[in-house]
């Protein structure tokens, strides 16, 4: 069924790390191709949103052994 002695501090640190690069990387690309085609509000927001959604997926991907 799997391990459930639960995750340790490396791994909630990994998680974290992990959605954090996710959303930083996001917005970084939103912004430098908003600054390529001049509508740098609307291409951030939209990374940051595919920032998330990575992030949502990473953790989950690395939580779900544990559920």
């Amino acid at each position: 069924m799997g391990d459930r002695s639960g995750p340790t501090m490396l791994d909630l640190l990994g998680i974290g790390g992990t959605a954090g690069a996710c959303i930083g990387i996001g917005v970084g690309v939103g912004y430098w191709i908003g600054s390529a085609v001049h509508a740098e509000t609307a291409a951030v927001f939209g990374g940051l949103a595919v920032g998330v959604v990575a992030a949502v997926v990473a953790t989950f991907s690395k939580i779900k052994r544990y559920l």
